[in-house]
Order: C-alpha cells, then sequence, then structure tokens
C-alpha cells in the first residue's frame, strides 16, 4: 500500500522534482523552476497555482484530479489554467468537465487542450513542448520541454567584448538561436517508445515509467504494456540524458525491493545516473 510516505522531494542538478509516483494508484509530478505539473494524481494542493499541467494518458491513477484542479482553481480566484491532454481524448475529457460543471452548479476557468504528436505549443518567452505519442493501452502523449537560448556564432568565438559589440551595432548577426530539449516525461508507456522516439534520449533531464523489475515478470510488462528495466538495458548505449529519472514502480515491490532490482540489473553505463522517484534514502542506487 502507498501512504504520505511516498511523496518524495528530488533535488538534481537541474530541476528540483516533487510528486508521488505509483502505478495504478497516483502518479503526479511537480517541476517546480519550470512551474509545470506532469499528470494530475488526485491533484495535491501544491499543483492547483501550476498554470500548467500536463497529462499523458486519462487513467485515473494520472488524472483523476483534473476537475479538482479546475475546482479549486475557481473557489482560489486564480484566473485561467490549461490542462493538456492527448488529442484524441480531448474532447471526453472536455465532455468529463462540463458535467463537473452541472453538478457544482459553477463555470470553470481551465482550458483543456488537445496535443497531437509532433505539436509544439508555447509555454512561455523561452519554453515551451512538444507532444509524442507513447505506446500504451489508451491513447497517450509523452511530452518534451524545450527551452531556447542563443549560442555565439563558430566564427565569432574568442573575439573580445568590444568587437563583438561593434558588429553588434553593425547589424551583424553574431548569435543562433537554439532549442534545448530540458527534460522528456514519458508516463506511462511500454517498451515501444524506445524504438519509435529518438528525442527521449538526448533530452538532459529523462523521466521514463520502469514498472517492472523482476525476472519473470516481462510478461506483465507486456501484458499491460509497461516498460520492464530489461528494455532500459537494450537501449542502454543510446541513452545520452545527464539524469535518468525512473517513476510508476508496481505496487508488488517494496522500496527495498526496488532498489535490490535495480542494484542488481541496471546496466553499469546508466548506474551513475539513474535516479527514483521514491523517498529518501531510495533515490539512488
Amino acid at each position: 500500500m502507498t501512504s504520505d510516505r511516498d511523496y518524495f522531494l528530488l533535488p538534481t542538478e537541474l530541476f528540483t522534482i516533487e510528486g508521488r509516483s505509483r502505478a495504478g494508484h497516483e502518479t503526479w509530478f511537480r517541476i517546480r523552476e519550470l512551474n509545470v505539473a506532469l499528470d494530475s494524481g488526485r491533484c495535491p494542493d501544491v499543483l492547483v497555482p501550476v498554470p500548467h499541467v500536463f497529462v499523458t494518458h486519462a487513467h485515473l491513477d494520472h488524472a483523476l484530479g483534473i476537475p479538482f484542479y479546475a475546482g479549486q482553481r475557481r473557489l482560489s480566484r486564480v484566473g485561467g489554467g490549461r490542462v493538456y491532454v492527448p488529442a484524441e481524448a480531448a474532447d471526453d475529457f472536455r465532455q468529463l468537465m462540463e458535467i463537473h460543471e452541472r453538478l457544482e452548479g459553477t463555470d470553470y476557468d481551465v482550458e483543456i487542450v488537445g496535443v497531437e504528436a509532433g505539436e509544439r505549443v508555447v509555454l512561455g518567452r523561452t519554453l515551451a513542448a512538444r507532444g509524442h505519442r507513447a505506446t500504451h493501452r489508451v491513447a497517450a502523449r509523452a511530452y518534451e520541454i524545450l527551452q531556447r537560448r542563443h549560442h555565439l556564432k563558430p566564427e565569432y568565438v574568442g573575439l573580445a567584448g568590444s568587437e563583438l559589440a561593434r558588429l553588434r551595432q553593425e547589424g551583424v548577426s553574431i548569435m543562433d538561436e537554439v532549442e534545448v530539449p530540458l527534460l522528456f516525461y514519458t508516463g506511462d508507456t511500454d517498451r515501444g517508445i524506445l524504438e519509435e522516439c529518438e528525442a527521449l534520449f538526448r533530452a538532459e533531464l529523462l523521466m521514463i515509467e520502469c514498472s517492472f523489475l523482476a525476472e519473470g515478470h516481462q510478461r506483465h510488462a507486456a501484458q499491460y504494456r509497461h516498460i520492464h528495466i530489461d528494455d532500459l538495458a537494450d537501449f542502454a548505449e543510446k541513452f545520452e540524458n545527464r539524469i535518468i529519472v525512473l517513476t510508476h514502480f508496481s505496487r508488488r515491490y517494496t522500496n527495498d525491493e526496488i532498489v535490490g532490482e535495480l542494484r542488481r540489473r541496471c546496466p553499469a553505463v546508466l548506474r551513475d545516473r539513474i535516479r527514483l522517484s521514491l523517498p529518501e534514502p531510495w533515490q539512488k542506487l
């Protein structure tokens, strides 16, 4: 069984992640520095002020909290708020919200935004998100968070600051604009996303589900369209990510069993980069 003890705060050199994630029970994350939520779970209070909520799919352990999020923002007089969902499920989510509005006798100010695979949405001056197809039992979207940065063009590297200033004054473009993949969040998926989506291997921080761990549980992963640690091992050499956060562990494992199985089965090339979406002292191998 899960409880408040499953809440975790995971500081990394890139972002601070907080949340709770156990398969079939509840999954939600807040990325503090980006002010975004990844899935809603049952919607804890800390998600209510967050303006952008990315919901990967309609299973209740990931999406139950959407009406509560909308209702709490209404009660708190917080305007707006966007909930991003797979485009295939967007109309059903909107109808669900209409039902809750009738039941509550109120109007919500939250917008349901359907996201297609490959679609890019702007989050702010320098941030955007891109949807990717996740391979699960229902329509599902993985999300990539991108940051726009400016880099000095190679031909101007090494020039003095005064010379760069002179070039700018003359109207010379000395900077290249690039989008850096900060974060990739898979949500629920199976190994198909590893076979189809190159973007997940390049993000600075990858949050990827790893529901099953033990020998003999590979068939459960295939049956329920989830990832087994052996699936990650098959692609171990492709991961370029600085940090890889494993999420969504099955409730059949205790925290000690999760760490023990991963220590036995995790490829050495990944071990130092792995973090676990668990409370301390179970966050590292």
